[in-house]
């Protein structure tokens, strides 16, 4: 009697075990198989995306183009919120501030040493250097000074809320994009960077594939 019992309660837990792991499935296979939908070629890799779980968000990928310091600010990061978002244009202002903490490493970028604008042939360039201190102290006190009014955009997995941003650096200008969607009753939030027009175009046409 007692090893029936002992049977029974396994096979109880086994149901159990199934019907959670089969919920989990449902709840995470649509987001998985959304972020296998990305597509780009060999000259972009991909990691795990890891952030501090203070953030808000959990990150899922970092999509980035292979290559030197610039390129190190090109990147479409893919994460998901942690909280349902009911404001989605306020939220992605709020989410501004985090991102437009790059804006001084690219300044340390173009000013530090081993910059190329050192180069007699950049003198122009140099001079407009100035110009960068005003646009990280406006970006400082207001990051969507130089943002366009968020806007809704449509992509195969439907409607996203998308905020267009555009940063100048005397010469040079920074791009960030910052789009909000939901699929399958989960916000997800992409970040889109880049130091120049071209590679951001690459980088929202991988983004619109997905």
């Amino acid at each position: 009697m007692k090893t029936k019992y002992f049977y029974n309660n396994n096979k109880s837990i086994t149901i159990i075990y199934a019907v959670i792991t089969y919920m989990f499935f449902i709840q995470h296979g649509y987001s998985e198989s959304y972020i296998e939908q990305f597509e780009y070629s060999d000259e972009f890799h991909e990691k795990p995306l890891i952030l501090d779980y203070n953030e808000g968000i959990s990150g899922i990928i970092k999509i980035s183009p292979r290559g030197g310091a610039f390129s190190n600010y090109s990147w479409i990061t893919v994460n998901k919120s942690l909280k349902k978002i009911s404001n989605r244009e306020n939220w992605l202002n709020e989410r501004l501030t985090n991102e437009i903490q790059h804006l001084a490493s690219i300044e340390r970028l173009l000013r530090g040493p081993d910059s190329p604008l050192l180069e007699t042939i950049f003198d122009t360039a140099r001079t407009s250097l100035p110009d960068i201190d005003d646009t990280i102290a406006k970006a400082t006190i207001s990051p969507d000074y130089f943002c366009e009014h968020p806007k809704l955009g449509y992509n195969k997995q439907g409607e996203f809320m998308q905020l267009y941003c555009k940063y100048p650096l005397g010469m040079f200008k920074y791009y960030i994009v910052l789009r909000l969607q939901n699929i399958n009753d989960m916000d997800y939030y992409l970040c889109i960077s880049s130091l120049n027009q071209r590679r951001l175009r690459e980088l929202i046409e991988i983004a619109n594939r997905s």
